[in-house]
């Protein structure tokens, strides 16, 4: 049986978007003992309905190829966030904004930062490029959104702040890494940000210096 993971990854649409310090890059195969360490921190964890503790590396893996081949399919978008202005850019979380069930829902934005690199910035300016980059290139997308597990204050404050609006309440499967018994949910706080809002806010956009290695792709 042939090991996927030696094939070369599919290329990327977007090979950077950058704006200040914060760079947002496609993953790579490099990246793989990174994400195991962030994604099994049981603080990012604890707000991410599917990370188990710890993380495997086949799940680290899988995940650095199907991003990959989504990002390449225009089925989405998926980003390391790293910090261009230190030594080796280390990655300080990740970011991306998938079709999650029905595709007449908007995508849907998911993201997190390391335990160390959080309360600098990190989150905010990754999220404002993403979704800057999002806009820019899809002329049809009208909204995104974005859901956040009661109790999660900063990450309900971030939204707020990048003009998402609450849209109402549901229920989740608890996070694999709470160990509860299965059956056991959570309430979810479902926010939306509205095309009109977002260019109504005049939100940061990404100029044309800073999209030099980026490729316009269509939307999702």
């Amino acid at each position: 049986m042939i090991d996927l993971w030696f094939l070369p990854l599919p290329p990327s649409p977007v090979t950077g978007i950058q704006s200040n310090r914060v760079r947002l890059r496609p993953f790579e195969k490099t990246d793989v003992a990174t994400l195991v360490a962030q994604g099994s921190d049981r603080t990012v964890a604890h707000w991410m309905i599917s990370f188990p503790v710890p993380w495997p590396r086949w799940m680290a893996r899988q995940r650095v190829r199907d991003s990959r081949r989504e990002m390449a399919a225009g089925r989405g978008f998926h980003f390391a966030i790293t910090d261009a202005d230190l030594p080796d850019m280390p990655m300080v979380g990740a970011c991306s904004a998938i079709l999650i069930g029905d595709a007449s829902r908007p995508p849907e934005l998911a993201y997190w930062v390391a335990p160390g690199w959080q309360r600098r910035g990190y989150a905010r300016s990754a999220l404002r490029l993403l979704l800057s980059h999002m806009f820019d290139v899809d002329p049809a997308l009208i909204a995104v959104e974005a859901a956040v597990i009661d109790g999660n204050a900063p990450s309900a404050s971030l939204l707020k702040g990048l003009n998402f609006v609450v849209q109402g309440q549901e229920y989740a499967s608890a996070p694999i890494s709470w160990d509860e018994p299965p059956g056991t949910q959570v309430r979810l706080q479902r926010y939306r940000l509205w095309r009109e809002d977002w260019f109504r806010a005049g939100q940061a956009h990404i100029s044309e210096q800073d999209r030099v290695d980026t490729k316009a792709v269509g939307g999702l």
